[in-house]
């Protein structure tokens, strides 16, 4: 007997009307923070910096967010990766894998087993565009843009840039003088931070979509 004639005398069993709510509860829940995390990105500057990225053997480090307009979660915690120009960034409920060369990759949703195609505007916090050693050609107002010092950021060389993006807000930005990555953002009340920076090969399975994984349009169409 064939499914369809399985479903005609035996259609497939629904979930109780509480689960339902209860599954709908949680999605809408995750996808609130998806859509938080889309933001957050957006919030800062710049592209992928194709010289550092694809030059770096390996490494990791910590990375948080602090939102303080997210009273429900203000700190968001995560890791990076970074090695023979791919990116891999954990935080929250997603991971997104991105191939600096080809401006291609995925944002992943390992409960959901889902991913949607990201490009470069998804991942431009991580890794400023360097002119020379300098985000000021690649900033929305070059002209206002300028070196302001060096510092120490985790036992590391950083040099502090400041910025001005196209609504007239100041932002700062520290990068790691040998990686070449943001190390340090902040714009009025929003940083982001990476720290505890370990150099060291990281495994290429970490770059890779996981078998098993759908793509989802839904997701997709949140950004």
């Amino acid at each position: 007997m064939s499914d369809m004639g399985i479903y005609r005398h035996h259609p497939p069993m629904q979930l109780p009307r509480e689960r339902r709510k209860s599954y709908a509860g949680r999605r809408a829940k995750l996808m609130r923070k998806v859509v938080l995390l889309f933001v957050l990105p957006g919030l800062l500057l710049s592209g992928c910096n194709k010289k550092s990225a694809n030059s770096q053997s390996g490494f990791s480090g910590d990375v948080q967010f602090v939102t303080p307009f997210n009273t429900e979660r203000p700190t968001t915690d995560g890791k990076l990766y970074l090695s023979k120009g791919r990116l891999r960034v954990d935080l929250g409920p997603m991971v997104d894998v991105y191939m600096v060369e080809e401006k291609k990759g995925w944002r992943m949703f390992p409960k959901l087993k889902q991913y949607f195609d990201i490009g470069e505007k998804q991942v431009r916090t991580y890794v400023p565009t360097m002119t020379d050693g300098s985000p000021c050609p690649a900033s929305e107002h070059p002209s206002a843009c300028k070196m302001v010092g060096k510092e120490n950021i985790g036992g590391r060389s950083a040099t502090k840039w400041e910025l001005v993006n196209q609504h007239g807000v100041h932002i700062y930005l520290w990068t790691d003088d040998k990686l070449g990555v943001a190390v340090r953002w902040h714009i009025e009340n929003v940083t982001y931070d990476l720290t505890g920076i370990h150099e060291g090969a990281v495994p290429d399975s970490m770059f890779e979509l996981p078998l098993g994984y759908s793509k989802s349009n839904m997701l997709n169409s949140a950004r």
